[in-house]
C-alpha cells in the first residue's frame, strides 16, 4: 500500500532514536539517524494556527460521533449510517467531558505553572464538579477519600485503571508541549496516575506524544511512529499498537485491520462494568481505533476521523482524538470549512468552567511559551528556534497484575448484622468467593449478608481468586453492638428454616427499583397477587445484559434435611422479572466430608402450579405468584434456585424464598 505523506514548508524531518528495553518505549521505524544537535524554526503565528486546529479539530470530531457512541459494539458503523456532519452544531463541543475534563488541569497549570506538583493537579481533578465515570469517576472517588495520587488511579483502588478515560483527557499536554514528544510522554505518564494505570496510563502517553510530534512532523506516519515508540516494549498496549501497523505495513484494508483487532483484542477488557457485555472501553482497543484512523486516513481530515469513528466503540472519543491530533498537523486554516462552521470562540463556555475556546487556546500557548523559555528556545523575528527532541522515550513498564477485577461495600444494617455487596469478575472465567468473618466463620460462597452472635469488633476478609489462582483481596472491620442468636424454638420440627440461613444471590448490587436489601426475601410478607409492592422484592436488574445464570437461595452453618422451597415471585416487568426458557433448577449445596470443598449439586423436584416457561411477560402473568417446589429429602447445607435470567434485560426478581426443612441428626 501507498503511504500518502504530507510535507510542512519549514520543517525538518526529525531523527527517531529508541530505549527498548523493558523500561522504555522500543523504535518501530525502519531506519535510525544519529541524534544531532539541530533546531528546527517555526514561526510564532503557525504555532497559534495549529494549536487552535487541535483545539477545533478535537471538538468537530467528538461532535460528529457523539450520537453513536457505544452504540456500535463490537461492528463496524456502515458508510450509511455515518452522520452527515452539516446537520450537526459544532458548538455541541462545548458540552462534552472530552474536552471540560481536559481544563480541570489546564487551569491549574494557569495558576500553579506547567510543572506544577502532581497534588495540585489531583486537587483541582478532586474539587471538580462535573458528573464523572469509570476511571476519571472512581480516581475522583479515592481522592475525596484521602487516597492520594498516584494511588487514586492504580488497579487496587481504581478496577477502571485501563479504561479510555485518561486517552481523551491527555491532548491538552502534548499540545503544550510543542515538539517535545518525549517530556509530553513523561509529563503524561506522571499526572494520568491520577485517573489510571498501566495500558490506561498509556493511551494518554501515546495521545500526548502524537500531539507534540504534530508541530513539526513532516509526516502523518512520523506523528504516530513517535507515539508507538513512546509507548515500553512487552506491554500489551504496544502490543495492539504494533498489531495495526503490521495490518497496514501488509497492505490489509482498514476494515480486515479492524477484524484482526476485534478477534484478538475485542473481548479483553477488565472494566467491570462492562466485562459481560460486547462493549470495549479498554484503552488498548480504542487507541488502536485512533492509530487505524490516523493511519488509513493517510492524512486527510475527514476520511481519517470518519474511520476512527466508523470502528464503533467510543465512536466519539475516537474520531475527536483523530480530528485533534490532525488539526494539529495541519492547522486551523486548512480544517475543511464545514468542520468549523459557526463556532464560537469568544462567548460560548466549556460546560463547569469559565472558559471559552479563546481563553483554552490563549492558556495553552501561555504555557507552551513557558515551556520553550524553560528550554532555551528563542523568538526572533516572530519565527522560534527549537531544538530537535532526540526522541529517547524513558517511560516505565507498567502492567495490571492478572487477577480479578472487584469492589466491595460492606455496610452494618442492624446490631447484629453486615450487609455485603461484592462485585467481581475476570476476563478468564468464573472467580471463587471466600469470606473470613473474623469470628471463626469461614464461607466459600458469595453471600450478601451476614448476622454476628457476638457483639465486639469484627476484620471481614474477603478473597477472590480467578482461573489462574490469582487473588484480590479486600478487608473491612465492623463494629457489632449485639449479638444475635436465631429463634430455633422449632428444633426438630419442620418448618420454614430461611431465618436461619445466610441469603445468596448472583447479583449483589442491583440497581433497579427493588429493595436493596436481599433479607426482604425472608421478611415473611407475600404482596397480594398482581400488586405493585416494589419494596417487598428483590430484582437482580442491574442495567447490564447477561448470557450467564441468576441464582438466589441460602447457606446454612450446619447440614439441615431439606424437602421443599416456596418461591413468591416478585414483580413481573416488560423486561424480567422471571426464569426463563424452563431452566429454573433446584440446587443443594454439599460440603465433603475429607476435604471440607462444598459444591453445588442438582436434585429432580416437581413443582406446583407448573412453572411458565417461555420468555415473555405474557407467559408469566401477574407478579406475586408463588410456586412451591417438592423434592425427595436431602442433607445439605445450602439451597439455591438457578437459571437464565429472563426478559431483555435479563433478571428475576423475587419476594419470598421459604425453605421447608429440620436439623439433620
Amino acid at each position: 500500500m501507498k503511504k500518502k505523506l504530507i510535507a510542512l514548508a519549514l520543517l525538518l524531518p526529525m531523527a527517531l532514536s529508541s530505549c527498548t528495553s523493558k523500561d522504555g518505549g522500543g523504535d518501530v521505524s525502519a531506519k535510525s539517524e544519529p541524534v544531532e544537535d539541530l533546531y528546527l524554526e517555526i514561526s510564532d503565528s503557525d504555532l497559534t494556527d495549529k494549536l487552535r486546529g487541535a483545539w477545533v479539530g478535537q471538538m468537530a470530531g467528538v461532535v460528529w460521533g457523539a450520537n453513536d457512541e457505544f452504540k456500535y459494539q463490537g461492528r463496524i458503523i456502515p458508510d450509511n449510517e455515518v452522520p452527515d456532519f452539516s446537520s450537526l452544531d459544532i458548538n455541541g463541543a462545548f458540552y462534552q467531558d472530552d474536552l471540560y475534563v481536559e481544563i480541570t488541569y489546564l487551569e491549574a497549570m494557569e495558576q500553579h505553572g506547567y510543572n506544577c506538583s502532581l497534588d495540585i493537579l489531583a486537587e483541582a481533578f478532586k474539587n471538580s464538579q462535573y458528573p464523572l465515570d469509570h476511571a476519571n469517576k472512581i480516581g475522583r472517588e479515592n481522592l475525596q477519600k484521602g487516597v492520594k495520587a498516584p494511588l487514586s488511579g492504580h488497579y487496587q483502588y481504581n478496577y477502571h485503571c485501563d479504561d479510555i478515560d485518561w486517552q481523551i483527557n491527555a491532548d491538552f499536554i502534548g499540545q503544550i508541549y510543542a515538539g517535545m514528544p518525549a517530556k509530553a510522554a513523561e509529563r503524561a505518564f506522571e499526572v494520568g496516575h491520577i485517573t489510571n494505570y498501566g495500558d490506561g496510563v498509556y493511551g494518554g502517553v501515546f495521545v500526548a506524544a502524537m500531539h507534540a510530534k504534530a508541530y513539526t512532523a513532516a509526516s502523518v506516519e512520523e506523528i504516530y511512529t513517535a507515539g508507538i515508540n513512546a509507548i515500553p516494549d512487552n506491554t500489551k498496549f504496544k502490543e495492539v499498537l504494533l498489531d495495526v501497523k503490521q495490518c497496514y505495513d501488509a497492505g490489509k484494508s482498514w476494515t480486515e485491520c479492524w477484524q484482526f483487532i476485534q478477534d484478538k483484542w475485542g473481548d479483553q477488557d477488565r472494566c467491570l462494568w462492562y466485562m459481560d457485555l460486547p462493549i470495549n472501553i479498554d484503552a488498548k482497543l480504542n487507541s488502536a481505533y485512533v492509530l487505524i484512523g490516523l493511519m488509513y486516513g493517510e492524512g486527510d481530515f475527514e476520511k481519517s476521523v470518519k474511520i476512527a469513528m466508523q470502528c464503533g466503540q467510543d465512536s466519539d472519543c475516537n474520531p475527536s482524538t483523530v480530528g485533534a491530533i490532525l488539526g494539529n498537523f495541519i492547522g486551523y486554516k486548512a480544517i475543511p470549512q464545514k468542520f468549523k462552521r459557526n463556532l464560537d470562540f469568544a462567548s460560548t463556555k466549556f460546560s463547569y468552567t469559565s472558559y471559552t475556546l479563546d481563553k483554552a487556546i490563549s492558556v495553552s500557548k501561555k504555557l507552551m511559551n513557558d515551556i520553550f523559555a524553560d528550554n532555551g528556545f528563542t523568538e526572533e523575528n516572530g519565527v522560534w528556534k527549537i531544538k530537535k527532541d532526540a526522541e529517547h522515550f524513558n517511560i516505565p513498564y507498567e502492567q495490571w497484575e492478572d487477577m480479578p477485577s472487584g469492589e466491595l461495600t460492606v455496610a452494618v444494617v442492624s446490631d447484629s448484622s453486615v450487609s455485603l455487596q461484592l462485585k467481581a469478575k475476570d476476563i478468564n472465567g468464573p472467580v471463587f468467593v471466600t469470606w473470613d468473618f473474623g469470628d471463626g466463620v469461614v464461607i466459600r460462597e458469595n453471600i450478601t449478608s451476614y448476622t454476628y452472635k457476638n457483639a465486639g469488633k469484627y476484620t471481614i476478609k474477603c478473597t477472590v481468586t480467578n482461573v489462574n489462582n490469582h487473588s484480590l483481596e479486600f478487608t473491612e472491620t465492623v463494629e457489632i453492638r449485639k449479638g444475635y442468636t436465631p429463634n430455633d424454638a422449632g428444633a426438630g420440627t419442620l418448618r420454614n428454616i430461611a431465618q436461619l440461613g445466610l441469603p445468596l444471590c448472583s447479583v449483589a448490587a442491583p440497581a433497579g427499583s427493588g429493595s436493596k436489601d436481599i433479607n426482604v426475601i425472608r421478611d415473611g410478607v407475600k404482596p397480594a397477587k398482581g400488586s405493585w409492592a416494589n419494596l417487598q422484592q428483590y430484582d437482580t436488574y442491574t442495567g447490564a445484559i447477561s448470557s450467564g445464570e441468576d441464582y438466589i437461595g441460602y447457606l446454612f452453618e450446619k447440614n439441615y434435611k431439606i424437602s421443599a422451597l416456596n418461591l413468591t415471585e416478585g414483580i413481573h416487568f416488560e423486561n424480567g422479572g422471571w426464569f426463563a426458557d424452563g431452566s429454573i433448577r433446584v440446587e443443594i449445596y454439599q460440603i465433603d466430608a475429607v476435604t471440607k470443598v462444598g459444591a453445588w449439586k442438582a436434585v429432580d423436584f416437581t413443582v406446583s402450579p407448573e412453572y411458565p416457561t417461555g420468555n415473555a411477560m405474557s407467559a408469566f402473568g401477574a407478579g406475586f405468584e408463588e410456586y412451591k417446589f417438592s423434592f425427595d429429602e436431602v442433607e445439605c447445607a445450602g439451597i439455591r434456585l438457578i437459571g437464565k435470567a429472563g426478559g431483555s434485560a435479563t433478571f428475576i426478581s423475587v419476594a419470598e424464598l421459604e425453605v421447608i426443612g429440620v436439623e439433620a441428626e
